[in-house]
């Protein structure tokens, strides 16, 4: 028994140590693994503020307005404004001949070769004195005498532009006798008067000429049609009731072509060079402006523009699409030793940057220890169009200084993974659909020819689209595309 006892003792020491160091063991390796620390992040949100950038202003265009004035319409307004006595001479001491000229009948208009041509019918009454010495012992014969005829004053007038918009004219002319010409009958004799009346009413041609061209460039009021074209596309245009879609035009400077007188129209084309957008979030505020800028004579007026196609997206529904492209999502790197859980995503602007707030659980093994980190980060990136993608995407994206300088102090290991390039890659708005529609709606305006105001038609084709750029304003994130194509438009009901 002692013996049992004895060996029995040696063996229960043993035994007991041995299950001593593996309780020890196992209970060590089970405290090791599941002790961790959880650090909470304290960071400060970045203000929320748009930047004071300039407005954006697309490319210049130029809309051509095509002004046609009929010359119908000016032959009626002459003949109501040029009538009576246009000349009245009644001296007869400096030529022996007194005349009095009066217009009679309908004054014709026509144009062609860029000229205007008028045919002016007139009455003439003139009075002559006749004189003649038989002798000289005769007595002096002076006889005065009058009469009446008609003739053709015919003239022909060049037309130009100033550069405060009006008509410039250059009328010059001759006359031709009707039937019969005229006489004085003294007794027996039948006196020819026109050797005599034709150096006066020649002598007066250039004053006739003169009063032309003074009612030209009153009845003509060039500046009236380009001063209501240059109000009319001020105005903002509805082009879609469903999409609150409108298109605005911002004059800048007038071109015009060299008039033109042809096929019964004097007419020209007018360049209102302006920044052309079509923007879908509601009617734009516009102050009118109607002072009219100096003319700029161009022979070489083009149809071509740049409209420049807008898309507003509000930051509540960026952050909502942030927040469905990252919340719930758990990412994994360092071979799978760091992992980082997005519970909720929110973009805000900062100046000309986006700032990306993303509250994340985060942890990381280091041998046998588990860090995690709570709380919120923020992420800053410069936002851009993708053509590619047609979407707005952020690239240059690092973290804000006061939650890198946290993560430094807390959480270093999350500041030097790839989480960022994962983020870089997964913010997407995409704004492609909404542009397409605008450029449809834009079209479809277009192709119908529409009256967009009461005297104001619009005609043109919309063909490649540009990006521009991006805008961070304080209603949401602006893209901006340029749509190229051409447009013209008709004032017709002035």
């Amino acid at each position: 028994m002692r013996h049992f006892l004895k060996f029995s003792g040696s063996v229960k020491k043993p035994t007991l140590q041995l299950f001593a160091l593996l309780v020890f063991t196992l209970t060590s390796g089970y405290t090791l693994q599941s002790c961790s620390s959880t650090k909470k992040l304290h960071t400060e949100a970045p203000a929320a503020a748009a930047s004071a950038a300039p407005l954006y202003k697309p490319q210049l265009s130029s809309i051509t307005v095509p002004i046609s004035v009929s010359i119908a319409a000016l032959e009626s307004r002459l003949n109501q404004e040029v009538a009576g006595v246009l000349y009245k001479d009644t001296n007869l001491n400096d030529d022996n001949v007194a005349v009095t000229v009066t217009k009679k009948g309908r004054m014709t208009v026509s144009a062609g070769q860029n000229k205007i041509y008028f045919s002016v019918p007139l009455h003439i009454y003139a009075k002559g004195r006749w004189k003649w010495d038989p002798c000289k012992l005769c007595p002096a014969i002076d006889k005065t005498e009058d009469t009446s005829f008609d003739m053709v004053i015919k003239t022909e007038s060049t037309i130009g532009l100033t550069e405060d918009y009006r008509i410039s004219t250059v009328t010059s002319g001759d006359f031709e006798w009707g039937s019969t010409k005229p006489t004085i009958e003294l007794g027996p004799l039948r006196i020819g008067l026109a050797r005599f009346v034709e150096p006066a009413l020649r002598q007066q041609m250039g004053v006739l000429s003169k009063q032309l061209d003074k009612e030209l460039q009153q009845h003509l009021n060039m500046k009236k049609y380009v001063a209501d074209a240059w109000v009319l596309l001020q105005e903002p245009v509805k082009l879609d009731e469903a999409m609150d879609a409108w298109l605005t035009v911002v004059p800048q400077e007038v071109r015009m072509a060299p008039l033109h007188a042809r096929d019964g129209s004097l007419s020209t084309r007018l360049g209102i060079t302006s920044y052309i957008t079509v923007t879908t979030d509601g009617r734009p505020q516009v102050e009118l402006n109607r002072h009219l800028p100096r003319l700029i004579i161009d022979r070489r007026l083009s149809d071509d523009i740049q409209v420049g196609l807008t898309t507003v997206t509000p930051y509540a529904q960026a952050s909502q699409l942030l927040h469905g492209q990252v919340a719930g999502q758990t990412y994994k790197f360092d071979d799978g030793k760091s992992e980082v859980t997005i519970k909720d995503a929110a973009m805000t602007p900062s100046g000309e940057q986006l700032v990306l707030m993303l509250d994340i659980d985060g942890k990381t093994k280091a041998g046998l220890f588990t860090k995690k980190l709570a709380g919120k980060i923020y992420l800053r990136g410069t936002p851009y169009y993708d053509a590619a993608t047609g979407s707005i995407r952020v690239r240059d994206v690092d973290y804000d200084l006061d939650t890198r300088d946290k993560l430094l102090n807390t959480a270093s290991w999350m500041a030097k993974n790839k989480f960022i390039d994962i983020i870089q890659q997964q913010v997407n708005i995409p704004v492609q659909q909404q542009l397409n529609n605008t450029k449809k709606m834009l079209q479809a305006t277009l192709d119908k020819q529409a009256r967009v105001h009461e005297s104001l038609l619009l005609r043109g084709s919309i063909q490649d689209i540009v990006p521009e750029n991006i805008y961070l304003t304080p209603e949401g994130i602006k893209a901006v595309v340029n749509a190229t194509g051409t447009l013209t438009a008709t004032v017709d009901k002035l």
